[in-house]
């Protein structure tokens, strides 16, 4: 936001340099992004000249050869611009002057015509960036009057970066209020005084709203016979250092009370609204309007719009339409101040690609106090400015007016979090520069203070706290050194445990890969998940920025399947991948925000690195199971067990689930080859995902170590025959079922089928350890436990023994 020095010192009369109101602005909270004088360089030789006479260029049709009365004598300037006419003031830089392109004008002939000056349009003057005409000043300046004097360019403009929670603060007098509560100087607000001279209001105009939610507020006024033209200089000058275009004296007014109030209004030309009322809607379905900047706009449901009885006549608290456009030929005005709701300015602006003055202020919160001051200030301008007359009474929908807030404020917790002394009366006198209004709690040394509207960024005592400190001055609070006890940091022992799983996984070869949260509507099609599956239980994003991103995962794996395919797509050849995230799992009740469950997954695809002191493999289902036994070994987890299971996401009779009693810890598998070539994946893709916080709960915390074993093992193989649907892990359960308590361990380390066993069975050979801590165990002890055994199997699975030794 631009603001005039000049105009800002009217308000608030302070003794102060550009740079000192720039420095006190700063520590109040208001960033300044820029300070610069308005004058680009021009000097006296540019001065306003009338153009008294037009003829046309005897050597050139686009030329026009102009006599301009430039105050002590008159000129004659050849000009080719398409709005010269007779009684316009324009900028006209005499011989000698050096425009901001840097031009010195000189007396030349152009095309057999002596042109004594140039008349200018804004850009060449470097004070706008129109360049399509001559700029067209003020009707009431003086011939041979300075530009800078005229345009008012002996100024200092400064540019505000504002908050969004800060609305209050986008006027003039907004601003004012702030230096006024730090420097204690009275803001000189503007006196106003709407002189009514027409027939009551209600008499010609109505207003409807149908959508209060969208509308809590809105007033009318309406002004007859009014001249519409040029503004008055002074406020052509205050205008265009704020950034904004003249236009006429009526539109002006209502950028003029704009930047002075903050709150935005419009001015309608009465005779082109349909039965001359106003009614506040909805758009209707595939509705549309050719708003100001000439655009045509489709509109929908969800936006607000300002109609008359027949059709829309404005985007609410964006911008007007065409059709409603006060011109030229206008002579009676309705005049519109509203209060909309934010979020609805937000979405319509946001769903239009558009961001105008009014926008900006309205979707960060105007004051909904503030709309009949704005209408009555922005009536007595017009009147001031293009005469007419006022009708009585204002038309003024609020059906359900907004109740300030209440806070109560204790001084002393103030001094308390700012680490000040700052006496309560001194607390209440900032308090009441910002325009709160403080009420004392008789006996209790505190304020009741009630939050004017125009500052929605305030609500509870903390705020007020904040306000304190910022006025009193952040400069001023006292360094002191922190008191109090400092508890030990506490690390978290579930952070610890999940750095653990990484740690593991990244020892095992395995690199991790970070993904968003959020997966594509058909990710668990492609992973052929059932459509009971609890997995089928997503969040879903109502606004997701696409079809990608359009729901909450319940699992990671399709997560590393689109980073496998990448990696394919890019030539890599190996990939070994693991995620630690978390998951999101609906809760029973829709409003609730689902629930948060941490989740560890892997993929393994490709030909794994050759080395040349060991024989290339190919990548199997045992890699990954090692993969994941490294981890529940690493992590302490008791007793675990490997089930066989067929899930639709896994290659039949691939795959497994991993459990710790009756908790099932997570599942492991090579990927159904139709999962594979939905992800464009050729080969064989083996996952694993485990549920960390089941791990979390089954991992014992503590290492236990045990001494070197003083006495020597014995050590027997055992090789069974067995069904093939046995699985190993069945087998090696019985052994340690059977054994007594001198077996030690035992491990598979053969499977045989083939020559010598027959169709239907499978050998399976174990390497059984036996030790005792308290002795060296005989042969016949062993050979004991090993008859134990084998009988246990013959009974229990039907297993044949095929060799010991």
């Amino acid at each position: 936001m631009q603001i005039s020095l000049s105009w800002l010192l009217e308000l608030i009369p302070l003794d102060r340099t550009a740079e000192q109101i720039a420095d006190d602005l700063t520590m109040l909270g208001l960033e300044i992004e820029e300070l610069r004088p308005r004058n680009p360089g021009l000097d006296d030789r540019v001065v306003v000249g009338r153009i008294e006479r037009v003829r046309p260029h005897p050597g050139a049709q686009r030329l026009q050869v102009c006599l301009v009365n430039a105050g002590s004598r008159s000129v004659e300037v050849v000009c080719g611009a398409p709005n010269v006419r007779v009684g316009l003031l324009a900028p006209l830089a005499t011989p000698g002057a050096r425009l901001p392109n840097g031009m010195v004008v000189q007396e030349m002939p152009v095309r057999g015509v002596v042109s004594q000056g140039v008349l200018c349009s804004a850009r060449e003057l470097g004070v706008g960036t129109d360049a399509e005409g001559l700029m067209e000043l003020a009707p009431d300046l003086a011939p041979g009057t300075s530009i800078v004097q005229a345009l008012g360019l002996d100024d200092v403009v400064l540019t505000l970066s504002i908050t969004p929670n800060r609305p209050d603060c986008l006027s003039m007098l907004g601003v004012a209020r702030e230096l006024s509560a730090l420097h204690r100087v009275p803001v000189k607000k503007p006196e106003i005084l709407v002189p009514e001279e027409g027939p009551p209001v209600e008499s010609v105009t109505s207003v409807t709203i149908e959508e209060p939610d969208l509308c809590p507020r809105y007033a009318a006024r309406v002004i007859q016979g009014v001249q519409v033209g040029p503004s008055a200089a002074w406020v052509q000058r205050r205008l265009l250092a704020a950034g904004l275009r003249p236009i006429n004296n009526v539109v002006d007014a209502t950028n003029y009370v704009l930047l002075e109030m903050g709150h935005p209004l419009h001015a309608f030309d009465y005779h082109l609204l349909a039965e001359h009322r106003i009614v506040v809607r909805r758009a209707d379905v595939e509705e549309g309007i050719v708003t100001l900047d000439g655009v045509s706009r489709h509109l929908n449901t969800e936006m607000l719009v300002i109609a008359d009885a027949e059709k829309p006549v404005a985007l609410a608290g964006i911008m007007g339409g065409e059709n409603s456009e006060v011109g030229p030929n206008t002579r009676d005005v309705l005049l519109e101040s509203a209060y909309f709701n934010p979020v609805s300015i937000r979405r319509t602006a946001k769903a239009l690609g558009m961001q105008t003055e009014a926008s900006y202020r309205f979707e960060r919160g105007a004051d909904p106090e503030g709309v009949v001051p704005a209408l009555n200030r922005v009536a007595q301008l017009i009147h001031q400015l293009a005469g007419g007359r006022v009708c009585r009474g204002v038309v003024d929908r609020y059906p359900q007016p907004v109740r300030p807030v209440r806070v109560l404020f204790r001084p002393p917790i103030a001094n308390e979090v700012l680490g000040t002394e700052i006496p309560a009366s001194e607390q209440r006198t900032i308090l009441t520069g910002l325009e709160f209004q403080v009420e004392e709690v008789p006996d209790q040394g505190a304020f009741w203070v009630t939050v004017p509207t125009f500052r929605p960024d305030v609500t509870r005592e903390i705020d007020l706290v904040e306000e304190i400190g910022r006025v009193y001055g952040y400069a001023r609070i006292p360094t002191t050194l922190p008191v109090g006890e400092y508890a030990a940091p506490v690390v978290d022992p579930f952070w610890r445990f999940r750095e653990e799983v990484a740690r593991t996984l990244e020892a095992c070869g395995l690199y991790e890969a970070c993904n968003y949260a959020w997966i594509p509507e058909d990710a668990l099609d492609r992973l052929r998940v059932p459509p009971d599956d609890p997995l089928r239980r997503q969040a879903v994003i109502l606004n997701p920025l696409s079809s990608d991103s359009a729901r909450l995962r319940t699992t990671l794996l399709p997560s590393l399947l689109l980073n496998v395919q990448e990696n394919h797509r890019h030539q890599v050849s190996w990939v070994a991948l693991y995620e630690l995230q978390k998951v999101f799992w609906p809760r029973e009740e829709e409003d609730d925000p689902p629930e948060e469950r941490w989740s560890v997954a892997g993929a393994l695809w490709g030909e794994p690195p050759k080395h040349w002191s060991a024989a290339p493999g190919e990548l199997d289902f045992f890699d990954l199971k090692g993969v994941v036994e490294t981890l529940l070994e690493a992590l302490g987890v008791p007793s675990w067990e490997v089930r066989r299971t067929d899930r639709a996401s896994f290659h039949p009779g691939r795959s497994a689930e991993v459990w710790c009693g009756e908790t099932r810890l997570g599942v492991l598998g090579e990927a159904h080859p139709e999962v594979a070539e939905a992800y464009d994946i050729p080969g064989r893709v083996y996952l694993f995902e485990m549920d960390v916080e089941a791990l979390f709960r089954c991992a014992r915390r503590e290492k236990r170590m045990s001494p070197i074993p003083p006495f020597p093992p014995a050590m027997r193989d055992l090789a069974v025959l067995v069904d093939r649907s046995v699985p190993a892990g069945r087998v090696e359960e019985r052994i340690r079922a059977a054994a007594s308590e001198i077996l030690a361990d035992v491990w598979l380390f053969d499977v045989y089928e083939g020559e010598g066993v027959p169709e239907g069975k499978r050998s399976l050979a174990f390497r059984l350890e036996y030790r005792s801590p308290t002795r060296t165990l005989t042969d016949r002890e062993v050979d004991e436990a090993q008859e134990r055994i084998l009988a246990a199997l013959r009974e229990e699975l039907g297993a044949e023994l095929r060799g010991s030794s």
